[in-house]
């Protein structure tokens, strides 16, 4: 009973709710000194039903392919932030790839026995059960999937930059950048240890992630100026509020200097909702453009003045799928 009371007054006032976030990631900080890395965020599978779980498996896996115009998953692949199950790296697997390392910062909670249930159903629609090394199905004991839990992407993909340089046919993500301390640097380094030819898809949620809604209007975390934000989520990995323009801006550059090419689509608008299917920004019609910037400019007096100079149209972009191709040269 108190702990909802206290729930009710922090979802009431959002400068109330900001500071018991700046508490609770400088909490954060403290188990991550101790190597406490086991955490919730990432259960997507702890409270569907096995049936969801497939359906979703399934379809990261299809979007991947499908946004990618990838034809087959081939050679080395890393899927950044698996979470709490390999279902998607089991599908690349069986498609063609001959390894795939998952990257992970934190370790997220899980429940061995609908995990293994996960896996028998996923194995029986696909024919998997030659991936698996023992008799049961074991997180840590697939066949030519590595497990890389405890250490974040962005010093992943440094070191494999710095030491081991082109490695990797193809780089994943689902709503993974926007829990990076660095997703722009960590972009850059993916981009340099990608293959000639190789490519990077990743699926990135620009909101908030319930941080302020759904009580209150979808842009509330724009309010707060960055070093005060930063302090509310780089430990705890809550959204670190990196916006659309600022990809784009890093993406321009590297695709400047023939690094990469790219292409975006928008996933999603402020005020108006998901778009599916995706849709690249030209092809987005401009009525619905219109609508959700007239949703930004009647927030814009209260965002942080840092922001006050955005434009709208970046501001209304609420999530991304970028796809990048290292040049060959």
């Amino acid at each position: 009973m108190v702990r909802a009371r206290v729930k009710q007054v922090l979802n009431r006032w959002p400068a109330l709710k900001a500071a018991a976030f700046l508490l609770n990631d400088l909490w954060w900080g403290v188990r991550l000194h101790f190597g406490q890395i086991e955490t919730s965020s990432g259960t997507t599978h702890a409270t569907i039903s096995i049936e969801d779980s497939l359906r979703y498996i399934e379809e990261v896996f299809r979007d991947y392919k499908h946004y990618g115009e990838l034809a087959n998953f081939r050679g080395v692949v890393a899927e950044v932030g698996p979470g709490d199950n390999a279902g998607v790296a089991l599908l690349m697997r069986k498609d063609g790839c001959d390894q795939v390392d998952l990257i992970d910062r934190y370790f997220s909670r899980r429940d061995p026995q609908k995990q293994s249930m996960i896996y028998d159903a996923l194995s029986k629609g696909h024919q998997l059960d030659w991936l698996r090394r023992e008799s049961a199905w074991n997180d840590t004991h697939f066949v030519g999937i590595a497990q890389q839990v405890g250490q974040s992407a962005e010093e992943f993909f440094h070191d494999c930059a710095q030491s081991r340089g082109p490695v990797y046919d193809v780089i994943v993500s689902r709503s993974v950048f926007e829990h990076l301390y660095d997703p722009l640097n960590a972009l850059e380094s993916m981009a340099s240890c990608l293959k000639p030819g190789g490519r990077m898809i990743h699926k990135i949620d620009l909101r908030d992630h319930g941080m302020f809604t759904p009580e209150h209007h979808e842009l509330t975390f724009l309010r707060f100026q960055s070093g005060f934000y930063r302090s509310m989520t780089q430990n705890s990995g809550r959204p670190n509020r990196v916006l659309f323009h600022r990809y784009r801006e890093r993406l321009e550059r590297l695709q400047e200097a023939r690094l990469i090419s790219y292409v975006v689509f928008i996933t999603r608008l402020a005020g108006v909702g998901d778009l599916i299917p995706h849709q690249l920004p030209e092809k987005i019609d401009a009525d619905t453009w219109r609508r959700s910037e007239r949703f930004v400019e009647e927030y814009r007096p209260r965002v942080a003045q840092e922001l006050s100079q955005v434009a709208s149209r970046d501001l209304a972009v609420a999530g991304i799928f970028l796809v990048a191709t290292r040049t060959c040269r």
